[in-house]
């Protein structure tokens, strides 16, 4: 007996040799199984679906071959019209404001946001990364009147800054800005124009130089992505391999949780993806989960923040990727959008019932008292079907503290007439915001929002039918 305890003693201890020696090479092993495979991709998708859309949008607008109006890397596309319901370049536009646009690659240098003397008028200009995280708010109400230069700086890098410029440090190395001039109607468009040309981008090496070269940014070094991609399981997480690499985001908790669900779907981001290596179960598992995540983030769009008199609530944190359901909710539906800081948003798809809004339905919305900003408030109209202005006879699309002929009440309040087909009573054809004939929504903005937004203090107030 003790020869066999000695001989069973030693096959016990073979056996967990072996099977120690084999844990590790398994454990490097992608997922083999559909299931893990199906878990991981859903996962992966909503938590990276912001910068995947931002990324989009740099490809479609800096590269696709198709588009050719803004081909700008490192410079600014610059808007200097107030935006109709002809244009289809960000969901859920406002006409408040004129844009400028940019993505900017910080890889080979900081680059200096020079912004001028504002002359009084208001102006933001939110700066961010990749993941839709803010690493700096450039506005009138923070860096006041004055200007600045701000050098934009990738993570990591030292070096010296010229005398009188400001170092950002950025999440990534490509971020993008989004400028935004306040314009009150056309009569004003001449000053903001002037404001956003004289705000500029330059490379470090050419700070102080009496003329700036334009960037030729080589598209190869950024692959092809569309608006489909975002559906497709393989251009969706080859590319985001692909992107990981060429904007990493460096000491992020949140990333360093998901390394390991990466690697077992093959998606280390040190190594290119190979789709076609995985197994087919896990090919089918990331199939399965693209369409599922794009399926969740849409239906949780509408319900992603707190809800008040059936209006979101969005009062969005600068470093909203921490929160990943609600950062992706807050891309799909409005793209390059501000932090709380900078400007609240209320955005209703319902009623104050609870039913869906319907043009060919009237309604009204009464504000009493308006919301209190230190800039201004607007309701803006959007067909639900394409995120876009709809096209109307008057070609209003918004509503708000700054349209001319509105018409208030002796308090204060003003209420707003949403129906589709024009209103023959004056003062509702007077304050009547033209809604499509079919489904839409409301987006109210509200810029430099008072505290009692951003308490809680003021509510947005029922959209009724009438």
């Amino acid at each position: 007996m003790p020869a066999f305890r000695s001989l069973l003693a030693s096959l016990v201890m073979a056996l967990a040799m072996v099977t120690a020696a084999s844990a590790p090479a398994r454990a490097m092993e992608p997922a083999q199984d559909e299931a893990l495979a199906y878990a991981i991709g859903v996962q992966t998708y909503i938590a990276h679906f912001p910068l995947m859309d931002l990324y989009r949008t740099l490809w479609e607008t800096s590269f696709d071959p198709d588009r050719g109006h803004d081909r700008t890397l490192n410079a600014f596309f610059v808007f200097d019209r107030l935006i109709t319901s002809d244009d289809d370049w960000v969901v859920t536009p406002n006409e408040d404001t004129i844009y400028s646009r940019t993505f900017f690659d910080l890889r080979a240098e900081p680059i200096i946001l020079d912004i001028p003397p504002s002359g009084g008028r208001q102006f933001w200009i939110p700066v961010s990364d990749m993941h839709h995280d803010f690493d700096a708010n450039l506005s009138w109400d923070t860096i006041g009147a004055g200007g600045g230069a701000f050098a934009l700086v990738a993570p990591g890098w030292q070096g010296l800054l010229p005398a009188g410029v400001q170092r950002i440090d950025m999440g990534t190395p490509i971020g993008w800005t989004l400028p935004r001039f306040a314009v009150n109607g056309v009569d004003d468009l001449p000053g903001a124009v002037a404001m956003q040309a004289q705000t500029r981008l330059v490379p470090l090496s050419q700070w102080g130089a009496a003329a700036v070269t334009r960037p030729q940014p080589d598209a190869a070094d950024c692959p092809r992505f569309t608006r489909a991609d975002l559906t497709d399981a393989r251009a969706f997480f080859t590319t985001l391999n692909a992107v990981l690499r060429l904007s990493a985001r460096v000491g992020n908790p949140g990333d360093a949780a998901m390394a390991g669900w990466l690697r077992e779907i093959g998606m280390d981001p040190a190594t290119a993806f190979d789709r076609d290596a995985l197994s087919p179960a896990t090919q089918a598992g990331l199939t399965r989960a693209t369409a599922d995540a794009h399926r969740i983030i849409a239906e949780r769009m509408p319900r992603a923040v707190p809800i008040v008199n059936n209006w979101q609530a969005v009062r969005l944190d600068r470093r909203i990727s921490g929160d990943p359901s609600i950062a992706a909710a807050a891309a799909m539906l409005g793209l390059l959008w501000n932090p709380a800081e900078v400007s609240t948003y209320d955005v209703a798809f319902l009623d104050g019932a609870g039913a869906p809004f319907d043009g060919r339905n009237a309604y009204v919305l009464r504000f009493d008292p308006p919301p209190p900003v230190d800039a201004f408030w607007s309701v803006t109209m959007y067909s639900a079907e394409t995120q876009l202005f709809v096209p109307n006879a008057i070609d209003r699309y918004s509503v708000g503290d700054r349209t001319a002929g509105t018409v208030h009440g002796a308090d204060g309040a003003i209420e707003i007439f949403l129906p589709a087909e024009e209103p023959t009573d004056p003062v509702e054809r007077a304050n009547w915001l033209p809604a499509p004939e079919g489904p839409f929504y409301l987006v109210t903005r509200h810029y430099s929002p008072q505290a009692a937004i951003l308490t809680g203090d003021w509510a947005p107030p029922p959209v009724a039918r009438r």
